[in-house]
């Protein structure tokens, strides 16, 4: 591993990234400035579905003194995080579990924040993270996710389509320009020889990630809102994606 140049794979998963996000940067340090409005600077924060620690680089910037946590279950994107984020700590969890939150050890939390990742989880898996996330952040502190979220096909179908159809024209647009997508920077990791055991653990590992149904809005407002956050909600949309707030 030592000819691998961490902070350029970390580079190159923000750019391609963009592609799907194309105001990504701008929406991390809204984030940040949110967490910062309620919270003041946080004294630990937490990294959720933290991927290669795009976040996490951006809060120990912003926040040098916070002790920031990224947990995550992709071994190689972790890799990459531990490598090219000094300074953060990174902890392996499946947020599918009961007891995934042990990695945080027993303090609690001021904020955390997510971005591109959840959709991944089955709704009945977001309303049990919602209620762990509601046991392990303080008082007054704050949830913020960045993702996509369907409308609901079923509450509003015509305007479900529309916001898929605005978004998959926004990463068809971004592609066009030359944006890398998933695929591609995927298939370059594949070709570097030095990643081979940890994308063979990864593709074991991820075998079984079908999900029922696509998450919706109305899933992460209500999940949120019955694990019991005071407030709860959306701060920003393109198209299907969100920022939501919850504060707890």
């Amino acid at each position: 591993m030592s000819q691998i140049t961490w902070s350029d794979w970390l580079n190159r998963w923000d750019d391609q990234q963009a592609g799907y996000l194309p105001d990504r940067d701008e929406q991390f340090e809204l984030m940040l400035t949110i967490v910062e409005k309620l919270t003041g600077v946080p004294n630990r924060f937490v990294d959720l579905a933290c991927g290669p620690g795009s976040i996490s680089a951006r809060t120990l910037r912003r926040f040098p003194g916070t002790e920031v946590i990224g947990v995550d279950l992709d071994p190689f994107l972790l890799e990459i995080a531990r490598n090219a984020v000094p300074g953060a700590r990174f902890a392996e969890a499946d947020l599918r579990t009961a007891d995934w939150d042990a990695v945080l050890g027993d303090a609690p939390v001021d904020a955390v924040c997510s971005a591109t990742a959840l959709h991944w989880l089955d709704p009945a898996d977001l309303e049990n993270l919602a209620r762990t996330l509601a046991r392990r952040i303080r008082p007054g502190g704050v949830f913020l996710n960045a993702d996509t979220m369907r409308l609901g096909p079923a509450e509003v179908p015509r305007l479900d389509a529309l916001a898929v159809d605005l978004r998959n024209q926004i990463w068809s647009d971004s592609h066009a320009n030359g944006v890398e997508d998933w695929e591609t920077w995927w298939s370059a990791a594949a070709a570097e020889p030095a990643f081979t055991d940890l994308l063979a653990v990864r593709a074991e590992r991820f075998a079984d990630r079908a999900t029922t149904r696509d998450i919706t809005l109305t899933d992460t407002l209500e999940s949120f809102r019955k694990a019991g956050f005071q407030e709860v909600a959306v701060l920003g949309q393109v198209a299907d994606k969100h920022l939501i707030a919850a504060i707890r």
